[in-house]
């Protein structure tokens, strides 16, 4: 799309080369039976991604500041809250020993650190990517290592379906050609996409989104910067003979006098002056507006990065209702990119110990809200008639993060009778008591399915 005034270009939506672009960006010699070789193109590769425009969107979040930090607000919230290795049921002694092991390796590897930095290249510059390293001898299938790589520096090879095949290194880290590219197998290489699309096998940049904008909000604030610079501060204007036009004209001798008389002028000086003289005071109400064309730019920006203003500190013409509202959103948007990243851990983690499912990684939840209403659940759930039916305390225990009681079975005290049961106070010879107990019950099963939700969930 392409507004012209005057046959000067003012705005393209597109982005790089779109006069002489080809759809076809790479091609393949496939074999059909019966015809021999056929040169079929791959139309699911994007010609307008190249090393450099890559690279400049990096640069973006390397020197984009409140864009970086509305970035980092993704892995922050993801990560940000930890998280747990889950065991296989069955494994038994198995699970802890491969447990053990995978938290080591874990902890070894920095997986804090490879993961904030695959979601960042993901965001910024469409894909994160890193090395799965392979041990040596008895430790040859499994990895040993896992390094992030710079995405642009890739290409990814597909079949004709659009399915990667493998990941090849042309570009060296400088954006110069490798002399021969270095081909990755799939099972070497842990792959994370923020937002993926049917049409390449690259995925959705936030940073390229909100390009115009992001270059829009530049312009506004350069020039703000700017006419604050020149406009910001009162200034005189000191005129000679205002009042005489017929008066003979200065002489240079005369006016040089004159500008060195006021060139030093600061905002505490009085001005006594002889003849016909006036002082006239301008740009004294500074810039109008400075922060309305600021907050306009910026809201399109952290919008278009569907991240909630409120995150970053701005708060442009909302109630707390409204914020909740979008920082609640926000974190369901985090929920999905949990399920992502531990998808992605997961494989690796599988290759490590040989049996899948074995050990599992999950994401501590960042939504407090969630916490609240789980502890609020579990309160109310332990009043139910029967609590260890309903919820077990072993489970209540391990949601809450509160050790086991170690003590034998003789040691713990007797469950006393609990005094929410209706049971216990319900007056038999109460002609409604029969209707208050149908309740109970029916309150008793609405607890055990909320339970059972949050359990599974």
């Amino acid at each position: 799309m392409r507004i012209d005034l005057l046959g000067k270009r003012l705005l393209s939506i597109n982005e790089g080369p779109t006069e002489d672009v080809k759809s076809v960006a790479k091609a393949r010699d496939w074999r059909i039976a019966g015809q021999g070789s056929m040169y079929i193109p791959d139309r699911t590769q994007d010609p307008n991604r190249t090393f450099k425009k890559m690279r400049d969107l990096r640069n973006i979040y390397l020197q984009g500041a409140y864009i970086s930090e509305g970035v980092d607000l993704y892995p922050l919230y993801t990560i940000g809250a930890g998280y747990t290795l889950e065991i296989d049921e069955d494994a038994g002694e198995s699970g802890e020993a491969a447990k053990a092991d995978i938290e080591d390796f874990l902890n070894g590897i920095n997986v804090y650190d490879i993961t904030w930095q695959m979601m960042v290249d993901a965001i910024t510059v469409r894909d994160g990517l890193a090395e799965i390293v392979m041990g040596r001898g008895s430790m040859a299938e499994k990895p040993v290592n896992v390094i992030p790589r710079p995405a642009e520096c890739f290409e990814f090879d597909t079949d004709k379906t659009g399915a990667i095949m493998r990941y090849i290194q042309r570009n060296a880290n400088n954006g110069d050609s490798l002399g021969t590219p270095v081909p990755l197998e799939k099972k070497q290489v842990l792959h994370y996409q923020f937002m993926s699309r049917p049409d390449s096998p690259y995925g959705i940049s936030l940073i390229e989104r909100v390009i115009h904008d992001i270059k829009r909000d530049t312009r506004v604030i350069e020039a703000t910067a700017n006419g604050i610079c020149l406009h910001g501060t009162p200034k005189w204007q000191i005129a000679l003979n205002k009042n005489r036009p017929d008066a003979a004209k200065a002489s240079d001798a005369d006016w040089t006098a004159f500008k060195k008389e006021f060139e030093n002028i600061n905002a505490l000086d009085n001005f006594p002056t002889e003849g016909d003289i006036e002082m006239i005071m301008h740009d004294t109400a500074g810039v109008p507006n400075v922060q309305q064309y600021s907050d306009v730019s910026l809201a399109r920006v952290v919008s278009g990065m569907g991240i909630p203003g409120e995150l970053l500190g701005l708060r442009q013409g909302t109630t707390d209702a409204t914020a909740v509202t979008r920082v609640g959103a926000f974190f369901k948007k985090i929920k999905s990119c949990q399920r992502d990243v531990e998808q992605m851990w997961n494989i690796v983690i599988d290759m490590r110990t040989g049996v899948p499912g074995l050990v599992k990684m999950v994401l501590n939840d960042t939504d407090p809200q969630d916490f609240a209403k789980m502890a609020t659940a579990i309160s109310q759930l332990r009043t139910g008639t029967d609590p260890d039916a309903v919820c077990p305390a072993a489970w209540c225990r391990e949601q809450l993060g509160i050790p086991e009681d170690e003590r034998s079975e003789e040691e713990k005290p007797k469950r006393q009778p609990n005094p929410f049961d209706m049971q216990n106070y319900v007056d038999s010879s109460d002609p409604m008591a029969d209707q208050k107990l149908a309740s109970e019950k029916e309150m008793a099963a609405a607890a055990h399915e909320l339970a059972e939700a949050v359990r599974k969930r």
